[in-house]
C-alpha cells in the first residue's frame, strides 16, 4: 500500500510539494513492488506519475480543482499535477503602459487593480474585467472619483495619468476646467455642507472634493442711465447704478435680479382704442419717459369725450419706488386719468373747448406737488392733451361743424393778419426808402455846395489875380488908385453887359427894354 500513488495524492502535505521527491520515491517503491505480487499496479502507477509531469512556461498557469477548493500553479516551473483532478491551463495577462486591469475575487468579493506595465497571474478565484485605458488628463482637465465602498471622493487635476482605485468610479468622466475672466465667474456648491460660493479669480478653476460648479455667471453691466435691483438671500434690496456713471457686478449665490411687471400703454391708433399690457422690467431707465394715454370722460353738461395725449415723467429715486409701488408707469397713468376726469367734469363743453390746455395745466400744477409722485420717487414734467373727440355720433357731427366754423374764422383772421402784415411791411419799406432818398438828396446838396464853393474859390482867386495884374499894369499911366478902381469897375460892367448880350443873342428869349435902359432918345424933328 505504500507504493500506491493514490495514497500520496490525497494527502494535503504532499499535494503542493509533489515535484521531484515523490517521483523518485514512487520509482523506488515501484522497484520494490516488482518483487511482490502487485507489480502490475506499480507499473500503472509509474505511468500515471510520468503522465502527470507538466512543464510551465513563463506565462503559463494551471488552475487545479480540489474537493475543498482550487489552487493555481504559475510558471515557469516543472510540476507534477494530480491527473485525477480537474485542471485548467491559462495564460498570464499582459497590461500595457497606458492600461490597467481590475480583478475581482469571486470567493470573497475583493477587488484589486493592477496598473500597467505588468504581467499578471490571476488567483484561483479571480476573474479579470476587460483591460481599460488609463485616464489621461490634460492641463485644463480634471476628474472626480468616488469610492463606492466608503463614499469618499477625490478630485485629480491634470496633467496626470490616472488609475482609479479598486472601488472608484467617475460618473461625469473627464471634465474641462471652468475658465474665469473679468467678465465671468462660477458659482460653486459644496455638497458636504450645502454652502455656495462665488469664485472670481481669473484663470482655470478646478473644484475641490465635494464641490461642483452649478452655474457660470456673466458680469452684469449697468449703463450710466440705468439702475438694477438685486434681492439677496435675506430678502433685502441692493440697488446698482443710478449715479450716472455706470457700474458692473456679479450676482452672488442666492441673489437674484428683481423683475417687476410695469404697465405698458400703446400709442392709440387713429380711430382705435389704446392697448394696455404688461412688460417685465429688470433695468430701470432713469431718463425721461413718454407715456401715451386715452381716457373716456364727461363734461358738466354730460357730453362724453375721448381724450388722447401724453405724459412726460421720470424715475428719480429707486429706493422710494421699491417701497411703495411695483408699477410706477401704471400709477402715473391712473393718477393722470383721475386728474382729467375730475377737471373736465367741472366744466361744460364750451368752456372746455375754449381753453382746455390752460384748464388742465392749472389743475396739473396743483396736483403735481401733493406728494403722490415724490413719495414714489417719481417726477412728472407735463401732461399734454393732443386730441379729443365726442364718443356720440350726433355730438361729434355738431362738434365738427363748430370746429370747422372756428377753423374758418381762424383762417380768415390769419389771412387778414397776413395781408395787414404785408401792408405794414410795405409801408415800413417805403418809409425806409424815403429816408434813404432824403439822405441821398442831402448828400447831393452837400456835394453841390462843396463843388460850388470850390469853383467860387477858384473864380475868386482868378478874379483877384486879374484885378491885381490890372492895377499893377496901370500903375505907371494912372498913379491915382481911385482912377484905376473906377476904370476897372467900368471894364467889368462892360464885360458883364457883353456877356448878357451874348447869352440873349444865342437863345430864343425875347428881350423887352425901355428907352431909359437903352439910353435912347427919339425926337419928333428927326422923324
Amino acid at each position: 500500500r505504500v507504493c500506491c500513488p493514490g495514497s500520496l495524492r490525497d494527502q494535503p502535505a504532499h499535494r503542493d510539494t509533489m515535484v521531484r521527491g515523490p517521483m523518485f520515491t514512487c520509482l523506488k517503491l515501484s522497484g520494490a513492488c516488482f518483487a511482490g505480487s502487485s507489480c502490475i499496479v506499480a507499473i500503472a502507477t509509474i505511468i500515471t506519475v510520468l503522465a502527470s509531469i507538466r512543464t510551465l512556461g513563463p506565462e503559463d498557469q494551471y488552475v487545479i480543482h480540489y474537493l475543498n477548493g482550487k489552487d493555481v500553479v504559475n510558471g515557469p516551473a516543472v510540476k507534477v499535477i494530480n491527473p485525477f483532478r480537474h485542471k485548467e491551463q491559462r495564460k498570464a495577462l499582459r497590461i500595457g503602459t497606458l492600461e490597467y486591469l481590475r480583478i475581482r475575487n469571486t470567493l470573497n468579493g475583493d477587488v484589486r487593480v493592477v496598473p500597467g506595465h505588468a504581467k499578471v497571474f490571476l488567483g484561483a478565484y479571480e476573474e479579470p474585467d476587460p483591460v481599460a485605458q488609463k485616464i489621461v488628463l490634460k492641463k485644463d482637465q480634471y476628474i472626480r472619483l468616488v469610492d463606492r465602498l466608503s463614499g469618499s471622493e477625490r478630485v485629480v487635476k491634470g496633467p496626470e495619468s490616472i488609475v482609479p482605485g479598486a472601488w472608484e468610479e467617475s460618473n461625469d468622466g473627464v471634465q474641462n476646467a471652468s475658465f474665469v475672466n473679468a467678465g465671468s465667474a462660477v458659482v460653486v456648491l459644496n455638497k458636504a455642507d450645502g454652502t455656495k460660493r462665488l469664485h472670481q479669480t481669473t484663470g482655470p478653476f478646478f473644484p475641490n472634493a465635494y464641490e461642483v460648479v452649478v452655474e457660470m455667471r456673466s458680469r452684469v453691466r449697468v449703463l450710466p442711465h440705468e439702475t438694477m435691483v438685486v434681492r439677496n438671500a435675506f430678502g433685502r434690496y441692493i440697488v446698482y447704478g443710478g449715479n450716472g456713471t455706470g457700474t458692473s457686478f456679479f450676482l452672488a449665490p442666492f441673489e437674484e435680479i428683481v423683475e417687476m411687471q410695469w404697465s405698458s400703454f400703446s400709442e392709440p391708433p387713429e380711430g382705435g382704442l389704446q392697448v394696455v399690457s404688461s412688460t417685465p422690467v429688470t433695468r430701470i431707465d432713469m431718463r425721461a419717459r413718454k407715456t401715451f394715454f386715452q381716457y373716456d370722460v364727461r363734461t358738466n353738461d354730460n357730453v362724453a369725450l375721448r381724450i388722447e395725449g401724453s405724459i412726460f415723467w421720470q424715475v428719480t429715486d429707486v429706493a422710494k419706488l421699491l417701497d411703495l409701488t411695483a408699477d410706477p408707469a401704471g400709477d402715473v397713468w391712473y393718477k393722470a386719468r383721475s386728474l382729467l376726469i375730475s377737471t373736465i367734469s367741472k366744466v361744460d363743453l364750451e368752456t372746455f373747448m375754449g381753453g382746455f390746455n390752460a384748464l388742465i395745466q392749472k389743475n396739473f400744477e396743483a396736483q403735481k406737488n401733493d406728494g403722490f409722485y415724490s413719495e414714489r420717487g417719481l417726477q412728472v414734467y407735463s401732461l399734454e392733451v393732443t386730441k379729443y373727440s365726442p364718443t356720440d355720433e350726433v355730438t361729434a357731427t355738431t362738434l365738427q361743424e363748430i370746429i370747422k366754423e372756428t377753423t374758418d374764422r381762424i383762417n380768415r383772421l390769419q389771412a387778414q393778419r397776413s395781408e395787414n402784415d404785408v401792408k405794414a411791411a410795405k409801408l415800413l419799406a417805403d418809409i425806409e426808402l424815403e429816408k434813404e432818398r432824403t439822405k441821398l438828396i442831402m448828400t447831393q446838396a452837400n456835394n453841390e455846395r462843396l463843388v460850388a464853393s470850390n469853383e467860387g474859390e477858384a473864380e475868386g482867386v482868378q478874379l483877384a489875380k486879374a484885378a491885381s495884374t490890372f492895377f499893377e499894369d496901370l500903375t505907371g499911366s494912372l498913379p491915382n488908385l481911385d482912377e484905376r478902381v473906377s476904370l476897372y469897375k467900368m471894364h467889368k460892367e462892360l464885360e458883364n453887359q457883353n456877356q448878357r448880350t451874348k447869352h440873349i443873342a444865342s437863345g430864343k428869349a425875347t428881350l423887352f427894354m425901355t428907352a431909359d435902359e437903352l439910353n435912347f432918345n427919339l425926337k419928333r424933328t428927326e422923324l
